[in-house]
Formats: C-alpha cells, sequence, structure tokens
C-alpha cells in the first residue's frame, strides 16, 4: 500500500502535491467545494478500496463506482441498544441506562430486546413507562426494516469505490448498516477506506449512535491494518470531537459563512497548521487547503477524469475544465428532449381542437341571437307567445318585468340566451374534458363507550380538551388518578396504544397528541 498519495497540484505554481494516506476530514460548501470529486481521485490513485453510502435521495454520488447490497449484522448488547436510543432521541442519556441493562438482558436480537421492552413496559410505572415506550417506539421502525430487506451475507468489495444505497430506509436503519459495515471492515478486510457522509449526523458531538460507537473503535484499531476512516461533512462543528482529535489529514474546501470558516478552523487538532480565514473563503470549486503536520498547501484537486498535464495548468491559472459528459447522461438528455417533445405536439394538437371547438360553438351561439333589426320569431316560440309578449311591453311600466328587457341590457339579454340554451340545446355549452384525478374516502371511526369504562374516562379528558397540547403516559396516568381511577396503568398503556392505532392519537417518542380535527360527541344519560 501507498504511504502517500498525489492529491494535486500547489496553487500558482503548480508543484505537485502528496499527502500521507491516513484518516482524513473533508469539509467544504455543498455542490461549491467538490468534495466528492475529490475523495474519488484520492481512492482511484491510492489504490485502495473504499466503501462508500448514498443517504438521501437525489444525491451526488461517485461517477465510477460499483454498487454493493446493503450489509447489516445484527446485536443486542445494553451498549448498542443504548446508542440507538440515543440517535433516536437526539440527546445523551442520562439515567435511563438500568431500563435498557433490563431489556437487553438475555437477548441476541433487536426483536428480542423488544419483548423484553414490552413485557417490562407491561408493568413499569411514571418514568420507567416512559423510557420503555420510547424505546419500543424505536424498535418499531427498526425491526420491520430488518427483516424486510435482503441483506447481503458480507461485504464484496470491488478494486475502487464501493456505493450502498441507503437512501430508501429510515435513518435509525441507516445508522445500525453503517454501523455493521464499520465492524465488517475492521475484522476482515485491509487497506480499506470507510467514507462517512455528513458525518456530523452519524458521528455527533455530545450523544450516541451506533456510528459513533464503531467508529471510536475503527479509527483506534485500523490503520494498524491500512483501513481508515474519511469523514465528508459540511458542518464540522457537530462532529465528535474525540473522532476529530485523531484525524491528521484535513482537506478544506470552501466556505461562505463566516461562523461555518470559524468552527472548521477552530476544530482542527493541535499540532496541525490552521490556514487563514480568507483563505477558505475565497477558493473555487475543486480547491482545497490541504493540512497536515506543519502543512499548509492551497491545492487544486486533481480530478480522476483530468489527464496529469491538465490538472497542473489548471493548478497554475488554467480554464478550469468540467468533467466529461457522460454517453449514459448524453442518452438520457437526448431521450427527455425527445419526450418533450412529443408532449408539445400533443399540446399544440389539443390546443387546435379546443379552438376549433370554440369557434363552432360560437357560430352556433351566434346563430341563436337575434339582431335588434331582425323581425324573425325565435325559434320555439308560438304566435300567442309573441303577442303576448308584445302586449307586456306595451303596458308595462318604466322597470321590468320577467318578459321584457330593455333596449341597451346586455346583461339581461344574456341570462335570458343562456336559460334558453341550457334548456333547450345543452349540447352546445358542453365541452369534454378530461384530466386525471383521485377520490379518497374516509371511514371516520367512531367509539361509543360508556364513561365508566377506562376508554371512556379516556375520552372524557379528550372531550374537556386534556390533549390539546401533547402529554406523556404519566400526565395521563396522573389526570385519570384525580378523577377517581385507582386501577393499574398496565391496562392504560394498552389502551393508549390501541387508540393510536385506530388513528385518534399520535406518538413522537414519549410524547401522544390527539388527531387533529378528531370530532368529539358526548352524550349526557
Amino acid at each position: 500500500m501507498n504511504t502517500s498519495v498525489r492529491l494535486g497540484f500547489r496553487l500558482e505554481d503548480a508543484a505537485p502535491v502528496d499527502i500521507p494516506v491516513r484518516h482524513m476530514v473533508v469539509t467544504g460548501q455543498t455542490q461549491e467545494a467538490g468534495k466528492t470529486t475529490t475523495l474519488e481521485g484520492l481512492i482511484q490513485r491510492s489504490g485502495l478500496r473504499a466503501v462508500a453510502f448514498i443517504t438521501k435521495r437525489g444525491e451526488g454520488s461517485f461517477e465510477h463506482a460499483s454498487a454493493v447490497r446493503p450489509y447489516f449484522r445484527e446485536q443486542a448488547d445494553w451498549q448498542f441498544v443504548a446508542s440507538i436510543l440515543e440517535a433516536s432521541r437526539g440527546e445523551k442519556l442520562r439515567f435511563e441506562r438500568a431500563w435498557i441493562i433490563r431489556a437487553s438482558k438475555g437477548a441476541q436480537t433487536l426483536r428480542e430486546v423488544q419483548i423484553n421492552v414490552r413485557r417490562l413496559m407491561a408493568k413499569a410505572k411514571g418514568m420507567s413507562a416512559d423510557v420503555y415506550l420510547t424505546l419500543d417506539a424505536y424498535l418499531d421502525v427498526v425491526v420491520p426494516q430488518i427483516g424486510a430487506i435482503d441483506w447481503a451475507p458480507r461485504l464484496d468489495l470491488a478494486a475502487g469505490v464501493n456505493v450502498m444505497d441507503l437512501s430508501e430506509m429510515p435513518v435509525e436503519m441507516q445508522h445500525l448498516v453503517i454501523k455493521s459495515s464499520l465492524d465488517y471492515v475492521l475484522r476482515h478486510e485491509r487497506e480499506t477506506v470507510v467514507v462517512i457522509p455528513e458525518a456530523w449526523k452519524y458521528i455527533p458531538q455530545g450523544r450516541g449512535t451506533p456510528v459513533k460507537l464503531a467508529a471510536e473503535a475503527y479509527i483506534r484499531q485500523a490503520a494498524a491494518l491500512g483501513n481508515y476512516l474519511w469523514l465528508d461533512s459540511q458542518d464540522i462543528g457537530g462532529i465528535d470531537k474525540a473522532i476529530l482529535r485523531s484525524v491528521p489529514v484535513w482537506l478544506l474546501g470552501v466556505q461562505r459563512e463566516t461562523n461555518e470558516i470559524k468552527r472548521t478552523l477552530a476544530n482542527i487538532p493541535v499540532g496541525i497548521g490552521k490556514p487563514k480565514a480568507e483563505a477558505i473563503a475565497h477558493l473555487s470549486i475543486g480547491q482545497f487547503v490541504a493540512a497536515w503536520g506543519k502543512h499548509i498547501v492551497p491545492t487544486y484537486v486533481w480530478p480522476s477524469w483530468l489527464d496529469e498535464s491538465t490538472a497542473a495548468d489548471v493548478a497554475a491559472g488554467g480554464t478550469v475544465i468540467g468533467p466529461p459528459v457522460r454517453k449514459e447522461a448524453q442518452m438520457a438528455v437526448s431521450q427527455r428532449e425527445a419526450d418533450l417533445e412529443r408532449h408539445n405536439f400533443d399540446l399544440r394538437s389539443d390546443l387546435a381542437k379546443a379552438r376549433l371547438q370554440i369557434e363552432e360553438l360560437q357560430r352556433k351561439v351566434s346563430a341563436l341571437v337575434p339582431t335588434p333589426s331582425s323581425n324573425h320569431k325565435a325559434p320555439g316560440r308560438s304566435r300567442s307567445q309573441d303577442a303576448s309578449s308584445e302586449g307586456q311591453h306595451e303596458t308595462a311600466p318604466s322597470g321590468r318585468n320577467a318578459g321584457w328587457t330593455p333596449a341597451g341590457d346586455e346583461d339581461a339579454l344574456y341570462q335570458r340566451f343562456k336559460t334558453r340554451l341550457a334548456s333547450e340545446a345543452p349540447q352546445l355549452l358542453a365541452i369534454a374534458a378530461t384530466r386525471p384525478g383521485i377520490e379518497v374516502t374516509v371511514t371516520v371511526e367512531r367509539i361509543a363507550v360508556d364513561g365508566r369504562s377506562l376508554r371512556g374516562r379516556i375520552a372524557r379528558l379528550i372531550a374537556d380538551g386534556f390533549f390539546e397540547k401533547a402529554r406523556t403516559s404519566t400526565d395521563v396516568t396522573e389526570a385519570l388518578v384525580r378523577a377517581g381511577w385507582d386501577r393499574s396503568p398496565i391496562a392504560l398503556n394498552t389502551e393508549l396504544r390501541e387508540l393510536t392505532e385506530l388513528g385518534f392519537f399520535t406518538r413522537d417518542n414519549k410524547w401522544i397528541s390527539l388527531v387533529p380535527g378528531m370530532e368529539v360527541n358526548v352524550i349526557e344519560r
């Protein structure tokens, strides 16, 4: 394995810049720095294999990469379960570890942990019930996913970049897959890089996550096997500081926001040179300040799709060259243009047909409207009707009646013709139009309960406005006790879960909220 790799060429004088192959962090403004291109070039020239992850739909990925199936292996020790609970809650656990140790005891899988949680929750009260409720809600997300996905039995990595697409998984499951991949590389692979995207999310400061738990072990042990952790993140301030202190190579891309520049420079470990803030703000795409040891080198990164001499020319001030358009992308663009052209042709044809229909309709309407000098009788009217109308005209007062229209009153005349057309020739006013639609049938769940039952007591709390703000199961228990209910909270937790499944409540961790717009009808007897 190479101990160093060609990063690119120093700005202005185009001197070659080689950096050591070590744990590394790449930072810079998304879509403006060129982080993915930098990582791809380094992987290709280093001779290392790498596994990276796509975690969001539409996220830019490596151009030349092999797709690998998601890999996951279960574990159920209490430290692991605690880390997934912290990731779910977004905060550090304080005193809940004892409950987690009880739930994890004897379990080999997360499904077994959930069985233990539900058994313990049935007997728990107050704060204990809330802790188990939160853990149960998290496991409700990941346990079905674990059973639904066809997991790879191992990581089969090809040369170069390997990409694992996790974009369709919830973030809770993404944590578990990335954690399993780190563990696999540490145990079974050599000379392999694991690229962690959005490191602030998966290795956060101040709380545990499954990825952080694995990264701490990986970064301490992996380098001896030629395995490295490369962190990709725009927001460097949110990454765990213990991890960052173990990273000896920093590639700093452009940042526009002053506070973000300050946070980035403040997090560079002692012993590594730090550039000035303005040097970061003035970088262009593809330009990075490489910082390791005492070195601070403004560098144009050599892209994998550019030859070496051209990259050196760009670093010296030449014209920046973009990546070549891939053949598949060109074909996709051509197909899209053809589809748009066909669509536009269809729209123009429909518009021409609509104009002809409107013109025909106007001609037919005009034929039914008599001119002021016309002596013709309106179609469909008898001579007696005309005589009656004329008599009304002669004897009418200065206002108007139902059969007479003053000269110049165009609105009344329009209303008369519209009424005639609607009754005698409705087809003239009908223009057929077809458009897609969706019909949703909503079934309103209605439950009639006795006010003395537990469900009836909860319904009474709903009617009294108790759930106008989010509540915990402890809040509900205390309210019921004040109202004279003295039974075990086991039944309450079951009742709240069933009402949630029926669509009356929603849950967000330990918080229980009433579904907006629900109708409440209390019948007094």
